[in-house]
C-alpha cells in the first residue's frame, strides 16, 4: 500500500484554501486543485510498504513523544521556492499554504522525531523540510497571461494570515490513487497528549 504520515487540516484552515483556491481559478485548465477536505500537512512520505511494516510503524507512532501545539498559516508561495520576482514560466510545480516561522519550527521538532523513528526501518530522513499545505499541482507551464496574474495574486497572498489550529493528532494515512485524484484512509492516528507535571 501507498502512505504516509500526516497531520489534517482543521475545517476552517481547510475553507480557507478553498478561499484560495478560487483566487487562483484562471489557472483552471493548468492546475489540479487538491480536495480541500482532504488538505494535510505531510510529516513523512513513506511510499509503497507492506501490511506488516504498516503495524510496525503503527507501533512506532504509538510511544510518540509529543505534546499538542498551535500553529499558524501564512502565506501563499510555490516550489521550486525562488523570489516572486525572479519567477519565469516554466518553474511553478506546486502552490502552497504556508507556515508561520514558530510554528514551523515546533513541527520540524515534531517531524524530526518522526524522522528518527522511521529511519530504523531505513527510510532515508528528510533534508529540509518545509511544512506547508498543498493547494494545487500544475500540469505545465504557465502562460505569459497566467505568469502577470500569478504573480499579482502572490503579491497580495504571500504575506496574509490565514488562521491557526490546534496540532493534537498524527496519521498513518493510506493513498489510493485514481484518476479523480488520491483517496486518503486513516490506518491509525496518535492522539498527542500534555505532559503530567512531576
Amino acid at each position: 500500500m501507498r502512505a504516509f504520515i500526516a497531520v489534517d487540516l482543521s475545517e476552517e484552515i481547510r475553507e480557507r484554501i478553498k478561499k484560495i483556491q478560487r483566487e487562483f481559478r484562471f489557472l483552471e485548465g493548468n492546475a489540479k486543485f487538491v480536495d480541500a477536505s482532504q488538505a494535510h500537512i505531510t510529516l513523512k512520505f513513506l511510499g509503497e510498504i507492506s501490511e506488516e511494516l504498516a503495524a510496525e510503524i503503527q507501533r512506532e507512532l504509538a510511544s510518540l513523544d509529543a505534546e499538542p501545539f498551535e500553529i499558524t498559516f501564512r502565506g501563499v508561495g510555490f516550489f521550486p521556492e525562488m523570489p516572486l520576482q525572479r519567477l519565469q514560466r516554466g518553474r511553478v510545480r506546486v502552490l502552497w499554504l504556508g507556515v508561520e516561522e514558530e510554528s514551523a519550527r515546533r513541527l520540524r521538532e515534531l517531524q524530526s522525531e518522526i524522522d528518527a523513528r522511521m529511519s530504523k526501518f531505513g527510510f532515508v530522513r528528510e533534508r529540509n523540510f518545509r511544512p506547508h499545505a498543498t493547494v494545487a499541482r500544475l500540469k505545465r507551464a504557465l502562460t505569459n497571461a497566467e505568469l502577470g496574474a500569478f504573480k499579482s495574486k502572490l503579491n497580495v497572498l504571500q504575506k496574509m494570515k490565514f488562521g491557526t489550529m490546534l496540532v493534537h493528532t498524527v496519521k498513518l494515512k493510506k493513498s489510493t490513487l485514481t484518476p479523480q485524484g488520491p483517496i486518503y484512509e486513516d490506518l491509525f492516528a496518535r492522539r498527542l497528549t500534555e505532559k503530567m507535571e512531576k
